[in-house]
């Protein structure tokens, strides 16, 4: 029988948390894996994953024996054995063998493959066991895409695919190198678990650049700041903003913070499974991930697998290429990234003038902040660690950038300048991820006491639960220590706002380089400056520094007296740059449009709150319609983009009885005869079309006056024409008549005395010269049939009404005749609605 253990709440100390593992660790080698797998659905898998969570694997009690040793990957005691050993020991440790997962009995593999995903925030104990670790997730990685891929709908698949989207965490795989390979792999899963990537995007609608960011939420932290700049100072007569919101708005904070945007957009109410298809309702040009795509495997990244909008860019958000199929650019530049740029992206890269990150920051502290004192004490405790007068170092690098490499480094500063301490503050409140302070400050002092340092010169400091908190911080420290490779960002804002000397390795990639990238946008790099070109001249910088007070107070008067206008604290100056980058990718897009539609180009398109309507109409309708004066001339005045002949299109949401035969259209003072086809939007009445020659275009302006018969709809008193919904001017160009004579490549069809005929149960296909580009209108001329023919376009079934359909691009057009037929030919002309 199973123990019955529950779930514990979360404010229980750490000693109830080191009891229930230790219980975890007694009972679950014991289970057999078909009640284990049972069991982990339920309270006992929820206690499980609590005391994961809680990471006590870095903090092993003194007093807590942990699992006996495990027998054999064949045995199935290992398997049970093995998710107790997980709580006391990192992934790479307790299996290091990939291959033995081939043995593991089908009903644990979802939640063994979970636990040993979680590799949480591993404190490695030298390179050589970085490298092992980085080498085993990759076999993990690898292994699991090979045993997926193989099958996708096996059940072990499906339980594998389930374990990787609810474990995988790639947070400590960016400490180091960034493996595109492996990446490329966790975004072919995720795209297999995102479901189909989605429809091509249709033609788009006319109106402004329609530019959209995707965000979990716009409450106060690092991303969110790093948001608003990009919706700074959009022009909104050229750009329309959406701000699509996963975890909708939950405070007043994140309500200021989401109006910068023209539109906000709540999905927190849409479910997960419709969210994608809610994002494609509007019909974006640009859409941007502005949060991290990287790290666990949650809703975020699976959208970002599928086609929502035309082009879909991630920003430095993301520390490094996200390897996931929907991401078309990766938004960088040659600031903040030197040599091979785009040999580091699956994505391609869009590069902006500058530095490719901005910052919207709160005014400065005046008054102390509520843990002040705290701090205060903290930081004259940790001084009175040497004698006399300490030079304090400060590190704010989160426990996922801290290396044994970086590690070195700090101690044999501090062993070059004795009189030196340091500050860790491993988990601030710039980041999402939980973190056990003391496990940072025992992986750093235990190293001290091994070089014979006096291991209470370091103090971990934190979290705090207030960016005043930070500020204040780093007012009291001397010299502020970048990270390495993964360098900080947000982390150097504050002290460099303090006007505290910051020291940053120059790197390569993105990741390496963007503290480094800060300084140097400030003039602090150069010989003598503040940027270092590998570890060792790093030490030497700040050796120097923390023997020289009055080298520190000039830099801290150069840093003062540049910092207000720093390019990453001018949102105007970044909205200005991101701008120019989103205006290239949609001249691409328009490009695209007009080789694919020759006439987009030089159409005029419009709805109905477009310039250009005059008197005789009623005023627009919230539902995207607006009626004509019944009885009277509804006119329009329209600017004529191109020269020629031209093709007005009118798209009539509703159309009264007996309005078919009264409406007139009137061109320049001219009746000009028109024709209606049936509408090609679902929901709307009719198509209405009609040639306007080249002389009644004169001058640049076509001047249009509709007339419909006079209807009063019930409830109604308003005096009602039709209703129209889009409008479009289009050059009349490119109309293909297809007829007996006209030589070309047919298959299945008898011509002759000038008809085309099918036999019945016979399928005719017609071959184009040149593929269609764009949308067309097929009107089958003189069709005689017993009953409808089925119609096909490059193999795509196509709806026929009354001889009339309109066609996607394509090459070949096919009709089959159950019941036989004969045509005059047909007629395709483009559309532009």
């Amino acid at each position: 029988m199973i123990p019955a253990l529950r779930p514990l709440p979360d404010d229980v100390t750490e000693a109830a948390w080191q009891e229930a593992r230790r219980r975890l660790a007694l009972i679950l080698p014991d289970i057999p894996p078909i009640g284990l797998a049972t069991a982990l659905r339920g309270d006992l898998g929820a206690l499980y994953r609590q005391v994961a969570a809680r990471e006590l694997r870095a903090l092993p009690a003194e007093a807590d024996l942990p699992p006996p040793d495990l027998p054999m990957p064949a045995d199935p005691r290992f398997w049970p054995g093995l998710l107790a050993r997980l709580l006391y020991d990192w992934p790479h440790r307790c299996l290091p063998d990939i291959t033995a997962l081939d043995q593991c009995p089908p009903p644990l593999l979802e939640p063994v493959t979970r636990a040993l995903l979680d590799t949480g925030l591993p404190l490695d104990t030298d390179d050589a066991e970085t490298a092992r670790r980085e080498a085993w997730f990759v076999e993990l990685v690898r292994w699991i895409e090979s045993r997926v891929l193989d099958n996708p709908q096996h059940p072990e698949a499906r339980a594998l695919l389930r374990g990787f989207l609810e474990g995988s965490n790639f947070l400590a795989h960016f400490r180091g190198r960034t493996d595109l390979e492996t990446l490329a792999r966790r975004g072919r899963l995720l795209a297999l678990a995102a479901c189909p990537a989605g429809p091509t995007p249709p033609p788009r609608k006319p109106g402004r650049m329609r530019l959209g960011f995707l965000v979990l939420d716009t409450e106060d932290r690092t991303e969110t700041r790093a948001l608003l700049p990009f919706l700074a100072g959009l022009d909104r007569t050229r750009t329309e903003s959406f701000l699509i919101l996963l975890h909708g708005i939950r405070s007043d904070t994140a309500r200021s913070n989401a109006s910068m945007a023209e539109r906000s957009l709540d999905l927190s109410g849409v479910p997960e499974a419709e969210r994608a298809d809610y994002i494609r309702g509007f019909d974006l040009d640009i859409l941007v991930f502005a949060n991290n795509l990287l790290g666990r495997a949650g809703t975020y990244p699976r959208l970002a697998c599928q086609r929502l909008a035309r082009r879909q860019v991630a920003t430095i958000a993301s520390p490094a290429s996200t390897g996931l199929p929907g991401i078309d650019r990766f938004l960088t530049s040659a600031e903040a990234e030197a040599g091979d740029i785009a040999g580091r992206y699956s994505e391609k890269p869009l590069l902006m003038e500058g530095l490719p990150v901005c910052f919207v920051e709160p005014p400065l502290p005046v008054n102390r902040p509520p843990e002040a004192d705290l701090i205060d004490r903290q930081v004259a405790d940790l001084r009175r660690a040497v004698a006399g007068s300490a030079t304090l170092l400060l590190a704010a690098a989160h426990a996922a950038k801290l290396t044994p490499a970086l590690r070195e480094c700090w101690l044999s500063i501090l062993e070059r300048a004795p009189d030196s301490v340091l500050m860790l503050l491993p988990g601030n409140p710039g980041w999402s991820v939980p973190v056990a302070g003391r496990a940072v400050l025992r992986w750093m002092r235990d190293a001290a006491a091994a070089r014979g340092l006096d291991a209470r010169r370091i103090a971990v400091a934190g979290p705090y639960q207030s960016r005043a908190a930070l500020a204040h911080l780093t007012r009291r420290a001397d010299i502020f220590l970048d990270s390495f490779p993964y360098a900080g960002c947000a982390s150097l804002i504050d002290p460099l706002r303090a006007g505290t000397p910051v020291v940053a390795l120059e790197g390569g990639s993105q990741k390496e380089r963007q503290g480094a990238a800060l300084l140097l946008s400030l003039g602090l790099g150069g010989l003598d400056g503040l940027v270092a070109s590998d570890p060792a001249a790093y030490a030497d910088i700040t050796v120097a520094l923390a023997h020289d007070c009055g080298a520190r107070e000039r830099w801290r008067s150069r840093i003062l007296a540049r910092i207000e206008a720093a390019p990453f604290l001018d949102p105007a100056d970044f909205g200005r740059r991101a701008a120019a980058c989103w205006e290239l990718l949609f001249r691409e897009i328009m490009e695209e449009e007009a080789q694919a539609d020759p006439l987009a180009a030089e159409a005029l398109r419009g709805d109905v709150r477009s310039e250009g309507f005059g008197a005789g109409w009623h005023a627009a309708e919230a539902a995207g319609w607006r009626w004509s004066v019944g009885g009277d001339a509804a006119q329009m005045a329209l600017p004529v983009p191109f020269a020629g002949p031209g093709i007005l299109e009118l798209a009539l949401r509703h159309l009264p009885p007996g309005a078919r035969g009264g409406l007139r259209l009137v061109i320049g003072g001219k009746l000009v005869p028109h024709l209606l086809f049936p509408s090609p939007d679902p929901a709307g009445a009719a198509l209405l079309r009609l040639m306007i020659p080249e002389a009644l275009l004169a001058g640049g302006l076509a001047d249009i006056a509709l007339y419909a018969p006079l209807h009063m709809a019930p409830g109604d008193p308003r005096p009602l024409g039709v209703a129209l919904s889009r409008f479009a001017l289009h050059p009349a160009a490119g109309t293909i008549r297809i007829d007996a004579a006209s030589p070309l490549l047919a298959t299945g069809w008898e011509i002759a005395d000038g008809l085309f005929r099918l036999e019945p149960g016979r399928t005719g296909t017609i071959f184009l010269r040149q593929p269609l580009a764009g949308r067309h209108l097929l009107v089958l001329d003189g069709v005689q049939a017993d009953a409808p023919p089925r119609l096909s376009a490059g193999g795509q079934d196509i709806a026929l009404r009354d001889g009339i359909a309109y066609l996607p691009p394509c090459d070949r057009i096919a009709l089959t005749a159950e019941a036989g037929l004969s045509l005059v030919g047909f007629t395709l002309s483009p559309v532009i609605l």
